[in-house]
């Protein structure tokens, strides 16, 4: 699958917002509690996202049709989760990967997953990190077989969240 990665302004905040909101409402939809807060998003994870476009690490996904299918944030750092292994060098964080609605089920996570993965790997990045809700058992168990092996849990007053890495 061709996909395209692409720098994503600030001016493209609200669909990114947009983009939480419909992922919250198809986990509901799931009976899934992850990232309930999109629906109403309180004050500090609208501050994150906007720090994130701020600093250019949101990214719009685009298929062979030059169609957005998908978005994520991508970090250097990440010691909200991490603490201070979040500081490690040559380590990348994925955050906030998302499909479009009408695009689930196609196998583009996966797909975004490896072109991000190779193109880290390409860059000289040994280690990929995220992290997942870990009350949503079939989302760890895609990053499990997709080759990340969990490296601790973050308790935020949100979730508690399972932190995955893989060695590249």
């Amino acid at each position: 699958m061709k996909l395209r990665f692409k720098q994503a302004g600030k001016e493209d905040l609200n669909e990114a917002l947009a983009y939480f909101k419909a992922a919250s409402l198809a986990l509901r939809e799931k009976n899934l509690s992850q990232w309930h807060y999109w629906d109403q998003p309180p004050e500090d994870k609208i501050s994150w996202v906007k720090q994130g476009f701020e600093k250019g690490e949101f990214f719009f996904v685009y298929n062979q049709k030059d169609q957005k299918v998908g978005l994520f944030r991508l970090l250097d750092t990440d010691t909200l989760y991490w603490n201070e292994r979040g500081l490690e060098h040559n380590t990348r964080y994925v955050h906030s990967l998302v499909i479009s609605r009408n695009e689930t089920g196609k196998g583009l996570g996966k797909s975004i997953l490896q072109k991000l993965r190779d193109q880290l790997k390409k860059n000289g990045i040994s280690k990929f990190r995220l992290d997942c809700d870990a009350s949503n058992k079939r989302l760890c168990k895609y990053y499990e077989d997709f080759g990340f092996i969990k490296a601790g849990e973050k308790k935020t007053q949100y979730a508690v969240n399972n932190l995955y890495e893989m060695f590249l």
